[in-house]
């Protein structure tokens, strides 16, 4: 796949790991080098993307500046997500990237995960949303409006404002990048088309109640489930409704894990009953 060309005129080619997923199923987009159990399912990039947006209400709105004319322009944005996961913002018919979406409707919109103090804020997920930026309709400006307030409660002392306007950006292409390795343009269908992953609101409580109460229980999960028997240690670092990831300690170093559910998920009381159900079958296995 070609994507450009270098200052010399040669084109260049898309590094492999950079590569759009190459199905649509929940593994699908799951890197080969991966250290992950046969058969063991995860979230598909689109599935991620939307997950992240829409846990999400501020990121970087880039629009194409009217001057210097056709610079990258960049400020700060809420939004709030039509059914499709399109951004709805709400903006200043004052502002600069209103006045640049008037006169070129290109933009796109970063989102990216939180980073805590002294982590790398280039492990952490982002999703760049690239299409286009224009006017809410007026008979739809109502149902905006609530869905808007809904994710900002406090704009709602300006959400009336006659100077104030709702704009849609349209996806028509969608980078996702999950940390080091784990990237890849979506395509917006697909984006449109996928669901945020139910347990994302849970997530922290999960994973800081198994590494705080039930560390050894990990352990014993990679080493059966996990086929890694020689794992010293466990810490879970992610979960979703198809499994979860962990980083087992070994002889030979630590090594990423990916496990999975017997089915999907959608509640952090089924989560818990999965992982007593494998913790249950690694002890009995272990004798």
């Amino acid at each position: 796949m070609r994507i450009g060309r270098r200052a010399d005129g040669a084109a260049m080619e898309r590094p492999p790991t950079h590569q759009v997923p190459a199905g649509s199923s929940a593994a699908s987009s799951a890197s080969s080098e991966e250290p992950t159990p046969p058969g063991a399912p995860e979230p598909s990039h689109a599935e991620r993307a939307r997950t992240l947006v829409t846990g999400r209400n501020r990121g970087t709105l880039s629009t194409l500046a009217t001057d210097p004319a056709g610079y990258p322009f960049g400020s700060v944005a809420t939004y709030a997500l039509d059914d499709g996961g399109a951004p709805l913002l709400f903006v200043s018919l004052m502002a600069e990237h209103t006045h640049n979406a008037e006169r070129d409707p290109r933009a796109s919109l970063l989102v990216a995960e939180p980073v805590a103090e002294g982590h790398d804020p280039l492990a952490a997920g982002r999703v760049t949303l690239v299409g286009d930026l224009a006017p809410v309709p007026g008979e739809a400006r109502a149902s905006v409006r609530d869905r808007y307030l809904a994710a900002n409660p406090s704009a709602g002392y300006y959400i009336d404002f006659g100077d104030f306007a709702f704009y849609r950006l349209a996806p028509r292409a969608v980078r996702y990048v999950g940390g080091y390795g784990r990237m890849s343009w979506v395509d917006a269908g697909d984006y449109a088309g996928a669901e945020a992953d139910p347990l994302a609101g849970v997530v922290g409580a999960v994973v800081t109640h198994m590494n705080a109460d039930h560390a050894d229980a990990l352990a014993l999960v990679c080493r059966h489930q996990g086929a890694r028997p020689d794992t010293t240690e466990a810490t879970m670092c992610g979960v979703d409704r198809y499994g979860f990831e962990v980083v087992a300690s070994t002889p030979a170093g630590p090594r990423p894990l990916r496990l999975g559910f017997p089915r999907r998920l959608a509640t952090s009381e089924e989560v818990r009953a999965a992982l007593v159900a494998m913790v249950r079958e690694a002890r009995s296995a272990a004798g």
